[in-house]
């Protein structure tokens, strides 16, 4: 009787040991589980950045070319009010300073600037920095 009931003892020790080790399969399969699921959300992370960064390119490509054009025009227009200055011809010079103005604003816009938000007494880049206390 007593090596039946250390049988049955031991039954019982091994199918306790079973259960536990099938709870810890159970929670390595959602430990799993969770990992796919980590995994795949930073390959679409990974993916989504190389698409803006891929954005970002076209975008500064298409804007250099765009920069690059306007600011011929402005050259060519403030060239174009040099020859009207230095030929004198006073009457040509409203309508080529307006003509001038309009391509900076234009130049402006590429850049996302707005003209009317800029400093009217001076150059925003006149504009004191910070001074740094060195005590």
């Amino acid at each position: 009787m007593t090596e039946r009931n250390e049988l049955i003892n031991d039954i019982q020790r091994l199918k306790v040991e079973r259960n536990r080790l099938l709870e810890q399969i159970k929670e390595a399969e959602q430990w799993e589980s969770v990992s796919w699921d980590s995994y795949h959300a930073l390959v679409d992370h990974i993916n989504a950045m190389e698409k803006k960064q891929k954005i970002a390119r076209n975008y500064w490509n298409t804007s250099q070319q765009d920069i690059k054009l306007q600011f011929e025009s402005v050259l060519d227009q403030n060239n174009r009010l040099k020859k009207v200055i230095a030929k004198k011809r006073y009457d040509l010079l409203e309508s080529e300073l307006d003509k001038l103005t309009e391509e900076v604003r234009q130049l402006a816009d590429v850049l996302g600037i707005e003209i009317d938000e800029l400093p009217q007494d001076f150059p925003f880049f006149a504009l004191p920095a910070e001074e740094i206390d060195n005590e």
